[in-house]
């Protein structure tokens, strides 16, 4: 059983059913599709399917999906995964937030809290995670968590018809525990 995981104003908690609506409408944001490449429209089902893979992706310990959740309103914000590759003792970082809620450091926190997940209850070595180059809101939440940029892959994802460069970030468990 996942015992969801705190920050100071946010949960990181399961996903349920009822999260679904809260998904779409908040995936549906051009500025964030654009971003993460979600399918648009974004509808319903799309949700629902998402919600319906992760049980069995957080028993096998490779995947830990999670609400970003606001502790005093209960307010869907975004969405924060660790992919874990269970071999080379790392985790990938990936997580959107809902356009509604840009600015104010949610996705920082929730940086932070999965970065202490992943290597202290994980035991994993590095955490890293990638952002396109000219998404400098996501490099800067990236760099403000403490991880560091570890290079650049040139051209390498297709979006919305154009080859984007993105960025490599990174941090391993003896960095972090100077950080």
């Amino acid at each position: 059983m996942f015992i969801p995981l705190t920050t100071n104003r946010l949960q990181l908690r399961l996903f349920t059913k009822s999260d679904a609506p809260d998904i779409q409408k908040l995936a549906s944001n051009q500025e964030v599709a654009g971003i993460i490449g979600l399918p648009q429209p974004y509808l319903l089902e799309h949700a629902v399917k998402w919600i319906d893979i992760q049980p069995a992706l957080l028993e096998n310990g490779t995947e830990y999906p999670l609400a970003i959740v606001q502790k005093d309103s209960d307010e869907l914000v975004g969405t924060i995964t660790l992919r874990v590759d269970k071999k080379n003792q790392k985790g990938e970082l990936g997580y959107w937030i809902g356009r509604p809620f840009w600015g104010m450091g949610f996705a920082t926190e929730a940086v932070k809290r999965m970065m202490s997940f992943g290597i202290e209850d994980l035991g994993l070595n590095k955490i890293w995670a990638s952002a396109m180059s000219k998404n400098t809101a996501s490099i800067s939440v990236l760099q403000k968590a403490g991880l560091r940029r570890e290079g650049v892959l040139k051209e390498d994802r297709m979006l919305s018809g154009n080859f984007e460069d993105i960025d490599i970030f990174g941090i391993v468990k003896k960095d972090y525990e100077k950080h």
